[in-house]
């Protein structure tokens, strides 16, 4: 079984209504989609993923591997060396918008 797929042309067409409901049912079920024939450049996502990478590493990891649960990680993981952790899922989010002046990155080149 592969991610799910949605492909973006078709929302614009006939089949405009079974292309919503597909997106409808993989946010559901899946959580997310591979979306292709969007009509984003290469060029253009392959910067996005850089400059992300790059805001990262230079503003968000520090605080992130600090955060109180990767720190109960560590500690259960330290204390129980045979023990497995099932089921996690991390993540680092954070709000960019015009309210929200404090949280854009401003350390990170080419953020803008």
């Amino acid at each position: 079984m592969g991610i799910p797929v949605v492909d973006f042309s078709k929302v614009d067409g006939k089949e405009r209504t079974n292309t919503l409901a597909l997106i409808d049912r993989y946010c559901q079920e899946w959580g997310f989609f591979q979306l292709i024939n969007h009509g984003i450049s290469e060029e253009l996502l392959n910067r996005v993923k850089k400059v992300a990478i790059e805001c990262y590493k230079l503003e968000r990891e520090a605080n992130f591997k600090n955060s109180k649960p990767v720190q109960l990680l560590n500690e259960l993981v330290e204390k129980n060396s045979d023990a497995t952790i099932d089921n996690v899922d991390g993540e680092d989010v954070f709000l960019l918008s015009d309210e929200n002046d404090e949280e854009w990155p401003s350390k990170t080149p080419g953020f803008i």
